[in-house]
């Protein structure tokens, strides 16, 4: 049987690839995204919301429905930004593993799970984004940037702040390149939000993923930023609030 496309099927058969269930997915991702929205609302950090990997669009729904809700919360918070809403993700998979970091990893070399083109996006995931984006929150308030981060990043950069970064992209080298141009560009107000999906992936090996790719970006912005624990989700994601300290007043001077 030929499988149905994505605008086809609908948005609301759209799936996790992290929970079978898709009512404990939501109910995962729901309270995280939740939680994090309400920080940023209530701590009134500027900034973009942006998503680095959505596979079938399942936490780019949450996301843009999140947008949506909380614009129209103008009574309850006292000062809202605009959130302009940025989705990059190949649509094709993940990329060849090439660097040593990766190519010997659990997730590449031992359960195969992360090989070059696996989690390609099902036909039709781009355009239903594209519907759903329009139907949710408009026809100007979000941008999906289409290619492997390694040409989109360099295409179409992100040049605005962010406050929460969705970064579901999870090979080493994946999560470094969207890591490196977020950090290096500053781009990451004081208190914004880093969502790490696959944070406790490669059985949470430090010398693997996200983790190690975390350690070692932060570590090239020469104290300039620092980053500490906000909040965990399900087996795999942790959330992490970036601290801006290089133009920031010290305290204690």
């Amino acid at each position: 049987m030929t499988p149905m496309t994505q605008t086809a099927r609908g948005a609301e058969q759209v799936e996790n690839a992290t929970y079978g269930d898709p009512r404990r997915a939501r109910e995962i991702y729901g309270e995280a995204f939740r939680l994090t929205f309400e920080y940023v609302y209530g701590s009134h950090i500027p900034g973009a919301v942006a998503e680095f990997g959505c596979f079938e669009g399942f936490s780019s729904l949450l996301l843009a429905d999140l947008i949506a809700e909380f614009r129209a919360e103008t009574e309850f918070y006292a000062r809202t930004f605009s959130r302009h809403f940025y989705v990059y993700d190949s649509f094709q998979g993940f990329p060849e593993s090439t660097n040593n970091v990766d190519s010997i990893s659990y997730e590449v070399a031992d359960s195969g799970y992360w090989r070059e083109h696996e989690d390609a996006a099902p036909p039709g995931t781009e355009e239903m984004l594209r519907a759903e984006f329009t139907r949710r929150i408009g026809d100007t308030g979000w941008t999906i940037v289409p290619g492997m981060f390694s040409d989109s990043l360099r295409s179409t950069p992100l040049t605005e702040d962010v406050a929460i970064a969705n970064l579901d992209c999870d090979l080493y080298s994946s999560s470094v390149e969207v890591l490196d141009h977020l950090l290096g560009g500053r781009l990451l107000p004081d208190g914004a939000v880093l969502l790490m999906d696959d944070y406790n992936c490669n059985r949470a090996n430090p010398r693997f993923g996200m983790r190690r790719a975390m350690r070692e970006c932060f570590a090239r912005t020469d104290g300039f930023y620092d980053y500490s624990e906000f909040l965990r989700y399900g087996w795999h994601g942790r959330a992490f609030f970036v601290h801006r300290l290089g133009d920031s007043p010290d305290p204690d001077a």
